[in-house]
């Protein structure tokens, strides 16, 4: 395990009112090295790779990275996967990459997330097939279209699609049923990322959706807030630049939400770089040290098995090794350790909004 790497954000519009920051937590395993699309659903980080690799779900370690458990859609191809996203009942998952503009067998394949969490290797998936009405002409014209695609969200009782404009450098955005059937899509709004929207992601304590992406200088990530309804481009755009550490891909694919303020992120290996799996934590601290020390029950303490915490303004749970290095996050008060090493640990407890209200100290024995 690497020692975490800190990413500054900079701004090249208004700063929002509060610091950012971006955690390299560990480089992909080379099964992973194309991941493009990412989910935390019942506290598993779930990816998939895009081009022609395996049609396939995996659910690695947050910390280590390590896959965990693979499903494959028995009755689906990977022609090019490249995001994922999901709601109350289904994930979805979209074939929708598309380079050179041709492509005319766009699809979401949709999974039952209580078929998804049955411990079956294999699921069935539905198929809703789309194409975008305003393209007219689908020959083949390599990085230089508005139809490609790589990133989508649900969003109340629809998925929308922001397309990777390599003609405009903008984002389309269409919106799609949730329902299996054939669709022809209308544009429905357009932003000015000026880059390549690479993945999206809903989050709905906030409500804001933020956009990763790319240029030829740097990767960026994109914020939409205080919008109505669909009506995007009419909210709050903040748009920040990226910078990775040094050997790891600048190619930012894919990035989850996993409460108010802290998301997950992968880059897939790229000539920048090796794969790499990345943290955002939107409040405005770092490090676990300027936490103020609150009255909370941490137990049992010391502990070889599991930890267990009481503490009413709780929303996630991370655990960090003595050299600052984030080993457990949960949003469950009860948290298995039994493979932590022995050793002292600090436990960060963060509220709703993402903010840090409690640390405690934690002996494994």
């Amino acid at each position: 395990m690497k020692l975490a790497h800190i990413l500054y954000i900079v701004s090249l519009f208004p700063m929002l009112s509060h610091g950012q920051q971006v955690t390299f937590i560990t480089d992909l395993q080379d099964l992973l090295n194309e991941s493009s699309g990412l989910i935390y659903l019942e506290e598993d980080l779930i990816t998939h790779n895009d081009s022609g690799g395996e049609p396939a779900l995996y659910e690695i370690d947050s910390v280590s990275g390590d896959i965990t458990r693979t499903v494959i859609l028995r009755n689906a191809t990977n022609i090019d996967w490249e995001d994922i996203c999901y709601d109350t009942a289904y994930i979805y998952i979209a074939d929708f990459g598309n380079n050179d503009g041709s492509r005319t067998d766009l699809k979401i394949y949709r999974i039952s997330t209580s078929d998804y969490f049955m411990d079956n290797d294999t699921v069935t998936a539905e198929i809703i097939r789309f194409n975008y009405s305003d393209q007219t002409d689908y020959t083949p014209k390599p990085y230089t279209t508005n139809y490609d695609a790589e990133a989508i969200i649900s969003y109340n009782d629809s998925l929308y699609i922001f397309t990777k404009n390599w003609g405009n450098y903008r984002t389309n955005i269409y919106a799609l049923p949730k329902t299996p059937g054939t669709y022809q899509l209308e544009k429905i709004d357009s932003i000015n990322t000026q880059g390549l929207v690479t993945g999206a992601t809903y989050n709905s304590l906030p409500n804001t959706i933020l956009l990763t992406g790319y240029t030829l200088d740097s990767p960026f990530i994109i914020e939409i807030s205080d919008f109505t309804f669909n009506e995007f481009s009419g909210g709050t755009i903040e748009r920040y630049l990226i910078e990775p550490p040094p050997g790891f891909s600048t190619q930012i694919e894919s990035i989850t939400s996993v409460n108010q303020g802290l998301y997950y992120l992968t880059a897939e290996e790229s000539v920048t770089g090796h794969a790499a799996l990345y943290r955002l934590d939107t409040d405005n601290t770092s490090g676990i040290e300027a936490t103020e020390e609150r009255t909370g029950i941490v137990y049992p303490n010391p502990t070889s098995n599991y930890v267990q915490i009481e503490y009413n303004d709780f929303s996630i749970m991370e655990i960090y090794d003595s050299h600052g290095i984030l080993k457990r996050i949960s949003t469950h008060k009860k948290v298995n350790i039994s493979n932590l090493s022995k050793g002292f640990y600090t436990i960060v407890v963060k509220d709703s909004k993402g903010n840090r209200t409690l640390t405690k100290k934690l002996v494994v024995k």
